[in-house]
């Protein structure tokens, strides 16, 4: 089974180069590896020049992380398609949890647990998650998350015709409720393990609000295809993360190494989610 790994990135010179290492570090390598530049300003090309003859290097023009990822994944030509952000870190049996959860053929997407590597309190905020995506993943799954995420390339050239480009949406649960919307079957793997970066809580209040507000923003956009109780659930999981935001700003401070900086917010931006930022 091959398998292609897609990185959409925007000024991810910081990330991009432990992303990569833990890819390539697979202990059973994936079939190419593809990094899609969204017009980054900093040094991020300068590093992945250090990976030239190793991973493929596309440019998509149009800012947003969906033209980033279509690009990304149009090119693949793997059978089945990773897709992880620029901070997420692999573990390193990764590729084979992929291969034997896409050994089962109804299988047509999965996605994996996320750990985060830059908190204090790690172990206890990772259980915290963990408790949200398995209340999450009961059944069939309407969500995808992009940090953690593969799909098969069939499944891909199926629904993409359908996918949406409104920038109000999260493209990876916009492509999770269009796979469940034809029956697709996409699980919630275990054996995915992945790290990624909490750095989004560095955002400002009012930011972060808007992006976790876009979980429901994306639900009520497809109206009658997801459950009522798919559209709650966000809901509800939404007003506990905004709650939870000034623990999760300090968690994430302290471990940090100028932590009142991280403290004041900002800088926790990842790949611009609209045209224009």
């Amino acid at each position: 089974m091959r398998i292609s790994v897609v990185v959409p990135v925007y000024n991810e010179e910081q990330f991009i180069r432990s992303c990569l290492d833990a890819v390539l570090a697979q202990r059973e390598p994936v079939h190419e590896v593809i990094v899609v530049d969204n017009g980054s300003g900093d040094d991020t090309l300068g590093v992945l020049g250090e990976y030239a003859g190793r991973v493929t290097l596309l440019h998509e023009p149009r800012r947003g992380v969906q033209h980033a990822r279509n690009r990304g994944f149009d090119a693949a030509s793997g059978d089945v398609i990773g897709r992880i952000d620029a901070d997420t870190r692999l573990g390193p049996g990764w590729s084979r949890a992929v291969r034997e959860t896409f050994a089962d053929p109804v299988v047509q997407a999965a996605t994996g647990p996320v750990a985060y590597y830059d908190v204090a309190l790690a172990r206890l905020i990772d259980s915290g998650d963990a408790v949200f995506r398995r209340a999450w993943s009961g059944g069939p799954l309407d969500w995808l998350l992009g940090a953690n995420m593969a799909i098969r390339a069939s499944a891909w050239r199926r629904v993409r015709p359908a996918l949406c480009v409104d920038e109000q949406v999260h493209e990876d649960i916009d492509l999770g409720i269009h796979l469940h919307g034809e029956g697709s079957a996409a699980v919630f793997a275990t054996g995915m393990r992945a790290g990624t970066s909490a750095r989004r809580i560095a955002n400002r209040f009012g930011d972060y609000r808007s992006y976790v507000l876009m979980t429901e923003q994306t639900y009520r956009q497809h109206p009658g295809r997801p459950r009522l109780r798919a559209y709650a659930r966000a809901w509800l999981t939404a007003r506990i993360q905004l709650l939870l935001f000034p623990s999760l700003r300090l968690a994430y401070a302290l471990a940090q190494p100028r932590p009142w900086t991280a403290l004041r917010g900002g800088g926790g931006r990842k790949n611009p989610m609209r045209s224009g930022r």
